[in-house]
């Protein structure tokens, strides 16, 4: 970033609410403002698990009022938005509880905006396109990843297209967010690998592109400090309060930092390897993420050195250019051990020359890339595809 700071922007317009067994503050937080009814968003594995049934009890115990759609599956759709926005109307309520993963809270984001915007969503998509602020959002993350909960943005997927849109706007703020680590120690082990690598991904975009701004950067730098300390234990043993609390927060920060500092290539090729091959968002963007590392490396060897001090790497007697790779280094070591397999081709997902055409072509499209910090061309997209496989 140059020293020179013509001017940004920054704000989180989400009230935080964190603590160890804050979701049992839920009904005095609803009753603050006077929702009469509330909308529960959640998917299959979460209502399995018994939370679902918590969050019911706590509710009924509190003397507040609510439905239930507890389908949501990864990568939520249009057509599981519009359904939900009818059972919301259908049912009177007033708010919407978006508990789980980012497509839990993505899926509760959209149909408030469905709820108060005529149309098809898609028409909103892009920056600052939604006209209208809908019923007020309330997001309990239960995965310490995608930072949703303190985000005016959301992804969702038009099925038609086969395509991962995303629509930014300040209407898509949540009222509040529940940050209750206890929701973290049943995650299951390769989930809290992916969506900590997810967090990571998006603390080192936002930290190197170039949108970075002063607070930004600092948030930035403080997730990339506090999960390269954490996610280890946290993955070992989900039941390490203390780790899972660093994470839950570490996603959080990372969540504030990206959504004005950008997310870059990372994340536009991990959308259209999403909408079209199904690929978990987390499990492409850890992937995808020391490929892309190592191609923006050159365009800022300072940061990409503090990264990689932060990650753990010595760097005595390194050049700037030894020492800025040795974070992809790191970033491959923490990948593998995590399990998680580095390449597509090592989850079964294999493309044609013509399939990465389309995938690179998408993500040049998306318009995400262009906060990249190295210029980034089709050609260097369908490059950095190629090594990912």
């Amino acid at each position: 970033m140059n020293l020179l700071i013509d001017s940004f922007e920054f704000g989180v317009l989400t009230q935080i609410h964190y603590g160890v067994g804050k979701l049992n503050e839920l009904p005095d937080i609803l009753k603050a403002e006077n929702y009469q009814k509330v909308m529960i968003v959640t998917d299959p594995g979460l209502a399995n698990s018994g939370l679902l049934e918590r969050l019911e009890k706590i509710l009924t115990s509190g003397e507040i009022q609510y439905a239930v759609f507890k389908e949501v599956q990864p990568d939520p759709t249009l057509e599981v938005v519009d359904t939900v926005r009818q059972l919301f109307l259908d049912n009177q309520c007033d708010a919407v509880i978006g508990i789980g993963g980012g497509s839990s809270i993505d899926t509760a984001k959209g149909v408030s905006a469905a709820v108060a915007n005529p149309g098809d969503l898609g028409q909103y998509e892009g920056k600052n396109k939604l006209p209208n602020r809908g019923p007020d959002v309330i997001a309990i993350p239960t995965t310490a990843g995608t930072g949703s909960e303190v985000t005016h943005a959301m992804v969702l997927k038009d099925t038609k297209r086969k395509y991962k849109m995303g629509i930014l706007s300040q209407n898509l703020h949540p009222k509040a967010a529940i940050l209750d680590p206890q929701l973290l120690t049943t995650l299951p082990r390769g989930l809290a690998a992916i969506t900590g690598m997810d967090a990571l991904s998006h603390a080192i975009e936002s930290y190197t592109s170039n949108q970075a701004q002063p607070i930004t950067e600092a948030l930035g730098l403080h997730a990339i400090r506090m999960i390269a300390k954490y996610l280890r234990p946290f993955v070992a043993q989900r039941t390490n309060l203390e780790a899972a609390s660093q994470m839950m927060l570490a996603s959080t920060i990372a969540g504030a930092a990206f959504i004005w500092g950008r997310v870059a290539a990372v994340h536009a090729l991990s959308h259209p390897l999403g909408g079209r091959y199904k690929v978990p968002h987390g499990l492409a963007n850890s992937i995808l993420l020391p490929v892309v590392m190592e191609f923006n490396a050159s365009s800022n060897q300072e940061k990409f050195k503090e990264i990689a001090i932060l990650l753990g790497e010595n760097l005595e007697g390194l050049s700037s250019r030894e020492a800025a790779l040795r974070s992809v280094d790191a970033v491959k070591g923490l990948i593998a051990d995590l399990d998680i397999p580095p390449t597509l081709g090592a989850n079964n997902v294999s493309l044609s020359e013509e399939e990465i055409h389309i995938v690179a072509q998408e993500a040049l499209d998306s318009g995400v890339a262009a906060a990249n910090p190295k210029v980034t061309t089709l050609e260097d997209l369908k490059n950095i595809l190629r090594k990912a496989l």
